[in-house]
């Protein structure tokens, strides 16, 4: 395995890696976690996605 910079070592962990122990314990509740953090950024998601998560009846 190869051996990471002290730069890359000393990298902040991402913001986004506090949820997943939340995600985490609702998976084992048997909650079903949709992953909406994961995607490409800079392209816009298709319209017919987000109609579907705004139209849903989701407990958020």
């Amino acid at each position: 395995m190869p051996l990471l910079s002290k730069k890359g070592i000393d990298l902040p962990t991402s913001p986004i890696r506090k949820l997943v122990k939340f995600s985490d314990k609702a998976k084992e509740k048997g909650v079903e976690v949709l992953h909406l953090n994961i995607g490409q950024p800079d392209i816009a998601a298709p319209k017919e996605a987000i109609e579907a998560v705004t139209s849903s009846n989701l407990n958020l």
